[in-house]
């Protein structure tokens, strides 16, 4: 059996819109079922977080963040506030460093516990390891006054150099990173997103090479599920190109998920999965396990000749699956749509494309008449999208028509660059 990770767990720490209380409430009831333990409050666009880090909370919005970490404890969930202060702190100012024990103070009234300070996303200066050192040592001040305020968990670190393709000139000749693994105190856990911001694969010898380096076993930030830089998908298919050996190689597993919250269900519930599979796991089969986990979300109040099934779902996790891949029914839905605008009578491919659209639609009609709207407000651009394209592509073929006007903005012919056509 494999050893349980430290932590393993939720960061909300994406660009956009942040959840809402009740959404995070939500969030807790899920990790709690799945035995996850942390979650990771960071949100770019609170403005307190980060565009405005020194000043204090306002009322409101202490009451609930003070909400917020009792209802995490409540879930045997740890709430770890994130500060992010990089964009424009100055060590060497005296006010700067005032701010921040003030800023961790004024949280620490609301009963939060567990921090963390995050310095990525920042511009990087000439002398890096002047600049790590500069990081360390405002590390090293937060982390003497929390010591004195009593117990809690070791503080969380996220480095600017926090990926290897980040790391200058790489992860074992750079400068920042070698003076954080000398001076930045053992206790301290340091976040690492793998060789990439968003990386599709994870091997277990890439993170012994940073933990040689940090001087300490990293803790996965893993963008693996981020949709912060996409507009147009999700990313709802199974946990996959980690290895089950990379859980011995960190400290703990959290995940940057979808920025809409309902849709991360299936994907969070693998990266769970994972934590605790044994030998002979695959990523194939905890997807599975993980949408039929989701099915009742789609069949609430539907009747029997409409319920969505289990095959409807898996059809629209595979079109909006994991960065760079799509599923196996949207491969073979792209092949037929393909075939079809060339040869429109091509009767097997309309047959392929008239079933995809029976899947979209029923599981479009189960979220328009079911009681779960954040769901449908998530899902519906995209789920009314391919339908409506779908029945245009038809519609053409049914015509004997092999031209189809491009009907898409700017933003949807950027994404074709670069892909096969």
């Amino acid at each position: 059996m494999n050893e349980p990770l430290n932590s393993l767990g939720v960061i909300e720490g994406f660009y956009g819109r942040p959840w809402t209380p009740a959404q995070r409430r939500r969030l807790y009831g899920w990790m709690a079922s799945w035995g996850m333990n942390t979650y990771l409050y960071a949100p770019k666009d609170d403005l307190w977080h980060r565009a405005r880090w020194r000043d204090p909370y306002p009322l409101r919005e202490q009451e609930v963040l003070a909400s917020l970490a009792s209802d995490a404890r409540s879930h045997s969930v740890r709430f770890v506030y994130a500060l992010a202060p990089g964009l424009d702190f100055d060590w060497g100012a005296p006010r700067d460093q005032k701010a921040l024990l003030g800023k961790v103070a004024s949280l620490t009234a609301l009963g939060v516990r567990d921090f963390a300070l995050l310095f990525d996303d920042i511009p990087c200066r000439p002398d890096r390891a002047a600049q790590a050192k500069e990081q360390v040592q405002a590390t090293h001040h937060v982390q003497r006054f929390l010591d004195a305020q009593g117990p809690g968990g070791p503080l969380l670190f996220c480095p600017t150099e926090y990926c290897a393709e980040r790391a200058v000139p790489t992860v074992t000749a750079s400068p920042y990173l070698k003076l954080l693994g000398e001076q930045l105190d053992p206790r301290i856990e340091v976040f690492w997103t793998g060789p990439q911001v968003v990386s599709p694969q994870i091997s277990a010898e890439s993170l012994r090479e940073v933990a040689r380096v940090l001087r300490r076993r990293p803790l996965l930030w893993d963008n693996y599920y981020a949709s912060d830089y996409t507009s147009r998908r999700l990313h709802l298919g199974p946990y996959g190109g980690r290895p089950l050996e990379l859980r011995t190689e960190v400290s703990g597993i959290l995940c940057n998920p979808n920025t809409p919250l309902e849709p991360n269900f299936p994907g969070l519930a693998s990266v769970a999965d994972y934590a605790a599979a044994s030998p002979g796991w695959t990523a194939e089969a905890s997807g599975e396990r993980a949408l039929n986990a989701w099915l009742p979300e789609f069949t609430a109040h539907q009747p029997a000749e409409l319920a969505v099934t289990a095959e409807d779902l898996a059809f629209v996790a595979d079109t909006l699956y994991v960065p760079h891949r799509t599923g196996p029914r949207a491969i073979r839905l792209l092949e037929a749509a393909r075939r079809v605008a060339d040869e429109p009578r091509h009767q097997a491919s309309r047959t392929v494309l008239l079933a995809g659209r029976r899947h979209f639609r029923r599981v479009l009609h189960a979220l328009e008449t079911g009681p779960n709207r954040d769901l449908l407000y998530d899902l519906h651009p995209f789920l009314a999208d391919v339908t409506e394209e779908l029945t245009r592509l038809l519609a053409a073929a049914k015509a004997g028509r092999t031209t189809f006007p491009y009907r898409g903005g700017l933003a949807d012919g950027l994404l074709r660059l670069g892909w096969p056509e």
